[in-house]
């Protein structure tokens, strides 16, 4: 994130890429769901609030970045096997 971000915005960057490796699954349970959508709209509400992103970037945002992000998670599910997130329920 600090290389990507302004310097204004790198007091961020830590948050910021908690977010961002959030939007990609858990890498201990080997799963993939909607929560991790939802960190990534998340990621990209955070860029719009810090000024990175702008009202003119909203429509690409929606029609390009996630739908790209969409993409890319789709095949890795495919490639990785991913698990559908909550998939084995709760153990008690």
């Amino acid at each position: 994130m600090k290389q990507i971000l302004p310097e204004e915005h790198q007091v961020a960057a830590i948050e910021l890429a908690a977010y961002w490796t959030g939007s990609f699954g858990d890498k201990t349970r080997i799963d993939y769901g909607t929560g991790h959508e939802t960190t990534f709209m998340a990621f990209c509400c955070c860029l719009q609030k810090l000024g990175v992103l702008t009202e003119e970037d909203r429509t690409a945002v929606v029609l390009k970045v996630f739908n790209t992000y969409l993409a890319l998670m789709r095949k890795l599910q495919r490639t990785y096997f991913l698990e559908p997130a909550g998939s084995h329920g709760v153990r008690r």
